[in-house]
C-alpha cells in the first residue's frame, strides 16, 4: 500500500491524512509570455472594435453631410452622385484603418520601420509570384463555390456588398483606386504589416495563421473570408520571406485589379460567354500558376520553411490565449454579427 492511499496504515491514530504532494511552480517565462501573448490580442481586438464604431459613425456622419448638401443646394456634392457615393467609400475606408491600426500601433509603441518592413524585392521573384497568386486565387474562388452551395443546402446563402459598378469616366477612375489602390496600400500594412510583424515574437507560423485568419474574417462574409484566407497565407509568406511588404502589395493589387476589370467586362456578357470566359481564365492561371511555383523553387536558395518558434507554448496554446481574451471575444461576435448580416434565403 502507498503512503498516498486514503484508508490509515496499519498502527497509525485515527484522523491520519497523508502527506500532500507539493503541487509544481508555473515556468516563468511561460507565464510572461501568456501575458504577453493575452496583451497583444487585447490590444488588437481594441483596435478592431474601434474599427467598426469608426466606420459605421463615419458613415453616418459623412452620409447626413452628403444630404444636408444636397438640401442646401439642390444638386449633388461635387455635382455627381457616382463622385459622391465613391469619394464616401473612400473617406470612410482611410479613416476606418488608420484609427483602429494606427492605436494598435500606439499601443504596442512599435517602431513604425519594424511594422512596415520596406525592402527591395528581386524582380524576378515578384514576377513569379503574380501568376502563383492568381492560381490560389482560383483556387479560392473555386472553393468559395463549394462552400456556398453547401451552405444553400441550410436554406441560407452567403453574399458579400460588392462596390457598385461605374458608368461615368470620374466614377471608373474613383473605382479602382478604391479597389486596386486603397486595399493594397492599407490592408498589406494593417495585416501583414502592423499585425504579423507585431505576433513574429511568439513565432512566424502564429504570426502568418494569425494575421491570414484576420484578414479573412475582417472581410465579414463567407463567400470572401476562405479566398481571403488563402491568400493571406501566400501574402504573409512571400512577406516573411522576402521581409518587404512590397511584394504582397503588388500582388494584392494586381489580384484587386484583375478582379474589377473582369466584373466591367463581363457585366452583361452571355451565359454561354460567361462559362467559357471562366474557363479559360481558369486553366490559365492554374497552369501558368503551377509552372511559376516550379521556377520559384527552382530559383530560391536555402530552405523553404520559416524560421521555427523560439517560444514556451505551443501553437494550439498560443492559439487558444489569443482568441480567448476579452476584448478579443468581443471583436469576434461583432465580426461574426456582420458576417450573419451577410445571409440571405434561397428561394
Amino acid at each position: 500500500m502507498t503512503p498516498y492511499q486514503n484508508v490509515p496504515p496499519m498502527g497509525s491514530q485515527p484522523g491520519y491524512r497523508p502527506p500532500e504532494m507539493p503541487r509544481p511552480q508555473p515556468n516563468p517565462a511561460y507565464m510572461a509570455e501568456r501575458r504577453l501573448l493575452r496583451q497583444s490580442a487585447n490590444y488588437f481586438g481594441i483596435a478592431a472594435i474601434l474599427y467598426f464604431v469608426v466606420n459605421i459613425s463615419a458613415s453616418l456622419l459623412l452620409s447626413f453631410l452628403i444630404q444636408l448638401s444636397y438640401q442646401f443646394t439642390g444638386r449633388q456634392l461635387f455635382g455627381n452622385s457616382e463622385v459622391s457615393y465613391y469619394l464616401l467609400n473612400m473617406g470612410v475606408y482611410i479613416l476606418s484603418f488608420t484609427v483602429a491600426f494606427g492605436c494598435y500601433l500606439l499601443f504596442l509603441k512599435m517602431p513604425w520601420r519594424v511594422a512596415v518592413p520596406f525592402r527591395p524585392v528581386d524582380f524576378g521573384t515578384m514576377l513569379l509570384s503574380i501568376p502563383a497568386s492568381f492560381a490560389l486565387s482560383v483556387i479560392g474562388s473555386i472553393l468559395t463555390s463549394i462552400l456556398s452551395l453547401l451552405f444553400a443546402v441550410t436554406g441560407y446563402q452567403p453574399v458579400t456588398s460588392d462596390i457598385t459598378t461605374p458608368v461615368t469616366l470620374p466614377g471608373l477612375v474613383l473605382y479602382f483606386i478604391l479597389l486596386a489602390v486603397l486595399p493594397p496600400v492599407f490592408e498589406e500594412i494593417a495585416f501583414r504589416g502592423i499585425l504579423m510583424q507585431s505576433l513574429r515574437r511568439f513565432g512566424d507560423g502564429f504570426a502568418l495563421l494569425i494575421s491570414a485568419l484576420l484578414f479573412g474574417l475582417f472581410h465579414l462574409n463567407m463567400v470572401q473570408a476562405p479566398y481571403a484566407f488563402l491568400l493571406g497565407l501566400w501574402f504573409g509568406y512571400l512577406v516573411l520571406r522576402t521581409g518587404s511588404l512590397r511584394i504582397s502589395m503588388v500582388l494584392h493589387a494586381c489580384i484587386n485589379l484583375s478582379a474589377g476589370v473582369m466584373s466591367i467586362l463581363m457585366n452583361g456578357m452571355g451565359e454561354d460567354m460567361l462559362v467559357l470566359v471562366n474557363l479559360i481564365y481558369i486553366v490559365f492561371w492554374i497552369t501558368t500558376g503551377v509552372a511559376s511555383v516550379l521556377f520559384l523553387i527552382l530559383r530560391t536558395r536555402g530552405p523553404l520553411g520559416l524560421y521555427p518558434a523560439q517560444t514556451w507554448m505551443r501553437t494550439g496554446q498560443k492559439v487558444g490565449v489569443y482568441f480567448s481574451s476579452v476584448a478579443m471575444i468581443v471583436a469576434l461576435l461583432a465580426i461574426f454579427f456582420f458576417m450573419i448580416q451577410n445571409f440571405v434565403r434561397v428561394a
